[in-house]
């Protein structure tokens, strides 16, 4: 599918797609370029450390994934 970009630099989504995504009027998104390609993906939380994605624990209310967590327990203590 070609859509173009208006004099505003938007683009829009097409609404099977959203639909598809579970995207709504305000959420928020990822953009990015990897290797030349633009990519558009519903946002996910990641580990507030390293950013990574996937299994993320909570920690003090904050996302952790299983490498930086056991940084954390591996840190003496202050």
């Amino acid at each position: 599918m070609i859509k173009k970009i208006d004099n505003l630099g938007r683009v829009v989504i097409p609404k099977g797609y959203r639909v598809m995504l579970g995207i709504k009027p305000g959420d928020p998104l990822d953009v990015e370029v990897d290797s030349g390609r633009l990519t558009i993906q519903p946002h996910t939380d990641g580990c507030t450390f390293c950013g990574a994605r996937g299994a993320l624990s909570a920690f003090m209310n904050k996302n952790v994934c299983r490498e930086c967590l056991a940084r954390l327990r591996a840190t003496p203590e202050i």
